[in-house]
């Protein structure tokens, strides 16, 4: 089983998907500088959580994985971009969805559809009450040379696009998608 690195800034990334940090976890990311401010903030971001049933950090997340599917990891093949996109589906519910369609709006929620910057990048986001759960989550990996791997994102729910980056045109998917805000 390859070998799989986790470095601050990726596991500040992903923390968006958890609804709490552990001390350990906020120590080491406090140590490569993210303030307890950045940190909670990250925490706050809308979009699809991990259940803490299920985990409670990015690295127990990949560690779960890596045990519950050990065939996944045994022959990884990056893609043209170096990258391996590994999708997994539990029969229990691991997290909730953090996307809407338009389509599937309430005239209530529509009221709610707001604009925010997440990373720099403008996304439409909208309020419900509604929550959608998944057994399904995402695991993307980057080469790292003869090493390993290296976390570039993990989260619940379907594959969906990469929210542009700021001057980046958007996804067409993000004309019709939105991130539930649950706060």
């Amino acid at each position: 089983m390859e070998r799989i690195s986790h470095s601050p800034e990726a596991l500040f990334h992903v923390l968006a998907h958890f609804e709490a940090a552990d001390e350990p976890l906020r120590g080491s990311l406090r140590r490569a500088g993210f303030t307890d401010e950045e940190i909670d903030g990250q925490l706050r971001m809308p979009g699809s959580k991990f259940l803490r049933s299920f985990a409670r950090s990015p690295e127990e997340a990949v560690a779960r994985l890596q045990r519950d599917f050990p065939g996944s990891f045994t022959a990884l093949r990056p893609e043209a971009d170096g990258r391996v996109r590994l999708s997994f589906r539990y029969d229990e519910p691991v997290g909730t969805s953090g996307l809407a369609s338009d389509s599937e709006l309430t005239s209530a929620e529509r009221a709610t559809v707001r604009s925010i910057l997440r990373n720099g990048c403008p996304v439409r986001t909208v309020r419900t009450s509604r929550t959608i759960t998944t057994g399904t989550c995402q695991l993307v990996l980057e080469r790292t040379g003869e090493a390993g791997y290296a976390l570039r994102t993990l989260f619940p729910g379907e594959l969906a696009p990469p929210l542009p980056l700021p001057g980046e045109a958007p996804n067409p998917f993000w004309a019709t998608h939105l991130l539930i805000d649950f706060n």
